[in-house]
């Protein structure tokens, strides 16, 4: 390592201490960062049950209908739906099941829409780790419903299409 001269002072280690502060720059500027704005589709604030009805399909033949049973009582059923949450479902044919249950809207008139999905019955080895959230996005004017998968500074979403 050479070192850099102040006047009569040699600094052995300012070149190191250059880098470290550009590193520093780099990383604040392209790091890590929990806003997920641009990852999936854009999220839909105007959003109501009724506009949810219907039938969705995702990645490796995943099915999600959600129904009305008339009243106030909503229910879904899947097909081929991931066990895991993890984002090799998105490239992998993973294990999977099929099942219903109730679903609802979790969110406050005017803000995202989310829907969140109870399981009849839900196979212990998938308990706690499927998908069981969605967010309500928009995307070419149809209706998605998305859930975005592990690391937030790595964009990796399961869709599901109209």
């Amino acid at each position: 390592m050479s070192a850099a001269r102040t006047g009569s002072r040699t600094r052995p280690f300012a070149p190191a201490l250059g880098l470290v502060a550009v590193a520093a720059v780099l990383s604040l500027s392209t790091g890590c960062s929990t806003d997920t704005a641009g990852c999936g589709p854009a999220p839909s604030a105007e959003v109501s049950q009724a506009d949810l009805y219907g039938s969705y399909t995702g990645p490796h033949g995943a099915r999600l209908d959600l129904t009305a049973d008339g009243g106030t009582s909503v229910r879904f059923s899947v097909k081929h739906w991931p066990k895991e949450d993890d984002p090799e479902i998105l490239t992998e044919d993973g294990p999977s099941f099929d099942g219903g249950g109730v679903w609802k809207l979790l969110n406050p008139p005017g803000e995202d829409g989310e829907i969140g999905l109870t399981f009849d019955d839900l196979d212990t080895s998938a308990r706690g780790a499927t998908v069981t959230g969605l967010q309500v996005g928009k995307e070419d004017g149809h209706t998605v419903l998305f859930a975005r998968l592990g690391d937030p500074d790595v964009c990796r979403v399961f869709k599901l299409t109209s």
